[in-house]
């Protein structure tokens, strides 16, 4: 119910799964069950009749069609009726003691100034909460990061590859194919390749295409240097497992890379100190918080930094994230939407995940609505009110 605006520094939605390639979207179901409701399921809902989709059951991951998503995003946002600021990139923040007043945008117009009473960050990376000086958490280390890619020309219909691109779990298989990480780490013991993560490989739904998750490097992509020597490297890399691919299986033999993600996928940068910090305690007890805004389904799932090894902790129930997670401390008119929010390291390998943070988005869009509309500081927005608006959109389920 109000006016509302999405700076987007690319031109098209879906961020992740679009301009990263990062497919399957994980996080709707645990155990079978789907935890997650309102706009994110009625997006799904939307790319599947259009046969862009499929639910990957029992495990849920939900593959899908890469241009459909953005296709279906675009829809669903201006039937809205939001103002869409694409190719454009968020440069400052002006405020007034503790709340921002405006914040200003470059794009092709030039320097263009936006004012509102309410901000969400969801730019991953705390960008505005950083601007506005939101105080951020302590970093030790970082997960990886990894540019993911589509393959054509791959054969799909034999058994090494037949079953690995529909991430449903039945059986018990993994996810990542055993057979063609063997070989991976034999080449990295050899000297052939400097490192990999997974590998996973996807459908994406119709088409000859593949989405494939095999690169790995550390680095930090909330800075610039970092980002542009690690981006170099896993370009480097994903023509060197694709060579050694296509010498090893005849299934690869054929193949070409059609494209690889705008940027490399960053998994953990900033984090911000909010009133509640989520931890991996919280999770693994499956803690009931009195306003979450958000269910967690998938492991905790932290990958290795220096080699291709990660930690996997599954979660006995669907944890939560309360909502005041996503406020942080100092601003009074600004919300934190996507990894940034106020999470340890053990919490966001979990909820950094697709369908997680498109249900903490929705959550952040209600409490910024409500602060509107009541006329108060985010903090100040009632717990009844946000669980009546949430109960009412079922997106907690």
């Amino acid at each position: 119910g109000c006016r509302t605006a999405l700076v987007e520094r690319l031109g098209f939605l879906g961020g992740t799964a679009t301009a990263g390639l990062v497919i399957p979207i994980s996080g709707f179901y645990h155990k079978g069950a789907r935890v997650i409701g309102s706009i994110p399921w009625e997006f799904i809902r939307r790319l599947e009749a259009q046969g862009g989709a499929i639910v990957e059951l029992p495990k849920g991951h939900i593959s899908a069609n890469i241009e459909l998503y953005k296709l279906i995003a675009q829809r669903m946002v201006q039937e809205a009726g939001v103002t869409l600021y694409t190719n454009s990139c968020l440069s400052h923040c002006g405020q007034d003691g503790g709340t921002i007043r405006h914040i200003l945008i470059e794009n092709k117009n030039g320097t263009e100034a936006i004012a509102a009473r309410c901000f969400i960050d969801a730019t991953g990376d705390g960008d505005l909460c950083r601007m506005a000086g939101v105080p951020m958490q302590e970093l030790s280390e970082m997960q990886p990061l990894s540019l993911c890619f589509v393959l054509e020309g791959v054969d799909v219909c034999t058994p090494l590859l037949r079953d690995c691109i529909h991430h449903d779990g039945r059986g018990g298989k993994p996810s990542a194919n055993a057979e063609i990480r063997a070989y991976l780490l034999d080449c990295v013991h050899q000297g052939k390749l400097r490192q990999f993560g997974g590998p996973w490989f996807n459908t994406l739904v119709y088409g000859g295409g593949i989405a494939v998750n095999v690169t790995r490097s550390a680095g930090n992509g909330a800075d610039r240097e970092s980002m542009t020597q690690v981006e170099l490297q896993l370009r480097e890399d994903m023509f060197t497992i694709v060579s050694l691919l296509k010498e090893k299986y005849v299934e690869f033999r054929n193949c070409s890379i059609v494209t690889s993600g705008v940027n490399a996928g960053i998994r953990e940068t900033r984090r911000i100190q909010g009133l509640y910090t989520l931890t991996g305690s919280d999770l693994m007890d499956g803690r009931e918080f009195s306003c979450p805004v958000a269910r967690c389904a998938h492991p905790m799932d932290v990958h290795n930094a220096d080699s291709s090894q990660q930690t996997l902790m599954r979660l006995e129930k669907p944890a939560y994230v309360p909502h005041d997670a996503l406020i942080p401390q100092h601003v009074s008119n600004l919300i934190a939407a996507g990894r940034c929010i106020s999470a340890d390291r053990e919490a966001l390998a979990s909820l950094r995940v697709q369908g997680t943070l498109m249900s903490v988005g929705e959550g952040a869009g209600i409490l910024g609505a409500l602060a509107c509309k009541n006329n108060c500081k985010v903090y100040e927005v009632s717990e009844e009110q946000i669980k009546y608006e949430l109960n009412k959109r079922n997106l907690v389920l």
